[in-house]
């Protein structure tokens, strides 16, 4: 028998559970293929679905305002990214409908948007959902109208959807956008290309609440270029800038500023117009930035050009200016260098080249305005410049200075190369007056002032200073008599020293190895009379309006010393109560020997009158004058003095019968040859100074008339001729 025939067979039931455990896998592999078919269905639908979804949201949070269009979405959940292609953002309703909206009305096409590594599980759990980048490169972005009032809606990580605690974004860039802002075609502003990164956003809370964070980002970069824009009346252009929080530097290349109005007109606000090849701004922190509180480590101005025309009404003080933007600005370091400054409206219309300025430790705020310590808000300034241009009582004067220097930490201001002159002629300058009027023409090489208080000038606007030098300056001084005289006080009196609208006070004043030439046209004979003083050497001790230290007994002094024509020795001191009431006021001077006929280029064309000889041994001067006049004495020693008179038609040599007449009689009966004559201390002819006063005339007239008065009672004139004489103009 064969025993496979006889073997059992197995039961149904093993044979049933041999065959469900052949057929499972099928089962699972069906499971898993409807799975992975209805995946694929759901994402075929899912971009489809994203992209409509992503459209009417934006209907429905602009409230049917806005329509956007997504040319192509696709998602990758195995590479977990998003790809947007051609997205247009277009206004869905005319334009009064945007009255009352908080929206702004704008026009963006975007060509591509990359969103990678989205963190699907936390998306899913409704935690922190890291991503790993966001890049919209290529965007066109227009603003065509911005709202009344800016939205005030929750904080954008509140706005999140409810189910997420935020979004941590590990870079998001804006890469490559054109902006414009304003209706076509002429926007307000644009820029050609701009871009923005930003880096560890977290979108969330405790991101917002991260004060090391600027915007939720632990780092922030931007840059553009060819930025056009209208400010104030202002057109801006900035060829280059870019700002980064991790440098905290801010870069500004080839800025351009220009007025849309006449800069040569005052208005209302300031009218510039500034070409700034580059600006370096150091120490930009974020978190202070955040704050609207800055202190910067530097500001580098490098070469601006600036044309200025100033307001009509003062502007307001910097540091408010600064408070309407920061509430509080410190710089440690201020640079300009190689600067050019312009004021175009008002009439002296400044010009400064070569500016190169220091400032250190700036505070522009309230505090540092009122801080003693500080002058114009910084501890200390440094400026250097080149050539200054200007006017002075324009039109008449034109003002040059080769450079300039001064250092508040040490109180020194040094000019160098100052000239002086008028634009016009003598007789053009008075006549453009319309009487007479000092044609003066100065040059100083330098001058040095020592111990000038910044402090209190910055403050209260005074004047002082411990010691002023003018080494050889150099002064021309022409008048024309054939004009009537001011009817106007004269200026250059005590009087005015003590009515300066400004604090004065100079220790010293000096002026070493000065030159004065003057000259004067005579109102008779139409011609001019010339006088120099050489090697002249002028001290000034207590100028000062301050009346704790002007009093009468420390009253202004003048001490000077030098030479008349180069040859004639005088010295004078002159003691100036400034406050005294009737202007009362001082002086003694000593001549040494010369021959008098030095005086022949003034006494000639102005007087008619020529010194044919005439020795000066020794002359002293002791004078009192006030706002009446003038009084003294004059004791002139001299030999072989002899006048001659000259007349208009007396031809070559100006003599007439009647002045040849007149000068014999003259020298023989009126003049004193010699003075004294014979021996003996008596024997001396005190001339008598007298003279009144025309405050229409300076204090310097009012001296000369007392020697001309002196001078001629001293020679032989009877005391009312020499008063009448000298009191002539």
């Amino acid at each position: 028998m064969n025993p496979a025939s006889t073997a059992p067979s197995p039961p149904e039931s093993l044979v049933s559970a041999g065959k469900t455990k052949r057929r499972w896998p099928y089962w699972v592999g069906g499971v898993l293929l409807l799975v992975l078919l209805l995946l694929g269905v759901a994402l075929q639908l899912l971009d489809p679905w994203l992209r409509t979804t992503l459209e009417k949201q934006v209907a429905t949070k602009s409230q049917g305002r806005y329509r956007l269009q997504i040319g192509e979405l696709r998602t990758s959940l195995w590479h977990r990214s998003a790809s947007l292609r051609n997205i247009r953002l277009r206004p869905a309703v005319a334009g009064p409908e945007w009255k009352n909206s908080k929206l702004p009305r704008l026009l963006a096409d975007m060509p591509a948007l990359r969103i990678t590594g989205v963190g699907l599980g936390a998306l899913v759990r409704g935690a922190v959902v890291p991503i790993d980048s966001v890049v919209l490169a290529g965007a066109r972005l227009r603003v065509l109208d911005l709202p009344g009032q800016a939205a005030s809606g929750p904080p954008l990580h509140e706005q999140l959807p409810k189910h997420l605690d935020g979004l941590r974004i590990g870079f998001l860039g804006l890469l490559r956008w054109q902006l414009a802002y304003g209706p076509r075609p002429q926007p307000l502003a644009s820029v050609r290309q701009a871009s923005f990164t930003a880096h560890d956003i977290l979108l969330s809370a405790a991101g917002a609440a991260d004060s090391q964070r600027v915007s939720y980002a632990a780092a922030l970069a931007g840059q553009l270029s060819g930025a056009v824009g209208t400010v104030a009346e202002h057109r801006v252009r900035v060829s280059r800038a870019a700002y980064s929080t991790q440098g905290q530097q801010l870069t500004v290349d080839s800025l351009r500023v220009w007025s849309l109005r006449d800069i040569q007109q005052q208005g209302a606000v300031i009218r510039v117009q500034l070409l700034l090849p580059r600006l370096l701004v150091s120490g930009v922190s974020s978190p202070e930035l955040r704050r609207r509180q800055l202190r910067l480590d530097s500001v580098v101005v490098t070469r601006p050009w600036v044309a200025a025309a100033l307001p009509l009404q003062p502007p307001p003080p910097v540091h408010e200016l600064v408070a309407s933007v920061c509430k509080y600005l410190a710089v440690d370091h201020l640079r300009v260098s190689g600067g050019q400054l312009r004021l175009t409206a008002i009439k002296p219309r400044p010009r400064i080249q070569d500016i190169q300025l220091q400032a250190e430790n700036l505070l522009l705020t309230a505090a540092g305005a009122n801080e003693q310590s500080r002058i114009w808000y910084a501890r200390s300034w440094a400026l250097r410049t080149g050539r200054v241009q200007s006017t002075l009582s324009a039109p008449v004067y034109w003002l040059g200075i080769r450079s300039t220097e001064l250092r508040t930490s040490t109180g020194l201001v040094q000019v160098r190369g100052v000239t002086i002159r008028p634009t016009m002629s003598p007789a053009a300058l008075a006549r453009y007056k319309g009487h007479q009027t000092p044609h003066i023409t100065v040059r100083a090489p330098s001058v040095q002032i020592a111990g000038f208080d910044f402090a209190a000038f910055s403050h209260r606007h005074a004047l002082g200073a411990r010691a002023v030098e003018l080494p050889r300056l150099r002064v021309l001084i022409a008048g024309d008599g054939r004009f009537p005289l001011n009817p106007n006080p004269s200026l250059v009196t005590q009087e005015s020293l003590a009515k300066l609208p400004v604090p004065l006070n100079v220790r010293r004043m000096e002026i070493t190895n000065g030159y004065v030439a003057t000259s004067y046209v005579g109102p008779k004979t139409g011609e001019s009379g010339n006088v120099t003083f050489n090697r002249i050497h002028v001290t000034l001790r207590n100028v000062t309006n301050d009346r704790r230290l002007m009093t009468s007994a420390t009253p202004l002094v003048i001490e000077a010393n030098g030479w008349l024509q180069n040859s004639w020795y005088a010295a004078a001191t002159f003691r100036i109560p400034v406050f005294d009431p009737n202007g009362a006021h001082s002086g003694e001077g000593t001549f040494g020997p010369a021959s008098i006929t030095l005086l022949n280029p003034v006494t000639e064309p102005s007087r008619l009158v020529r010194f044919a000889s005439g020795d000066v041994r020794r002359a002293t001067v002791q004078l009192r004058g006030n706002r009446q006049g003038i009084t003294g004495t004059m004791r002139a020693e001299y030999s072989n003095l002899k006048m001659t008179l000259l007349s208009q038609q007396g031809g070559a040599d100006q003599k007439t019968l009647a002045t040849k007449i007149g000068s014999k009689l003259l020298n023989g009966i009126v003049i004193r040859d010699e003075n004294p004559r014979g021996l003996g201390p008596d024997k001396l002819k005190v001339g008598s100074m007298q003279s009144r006063r025309d405050l229409r005339v300076s204090v310097f007239s009012l001296w000369r008339q007392g020697l001309v008065s002196g001078l001629l009672n001293s020679i032989g004139a009877p005391k009312k001729i020499a008063q009448s004489i000298s009191e002539k103009p």
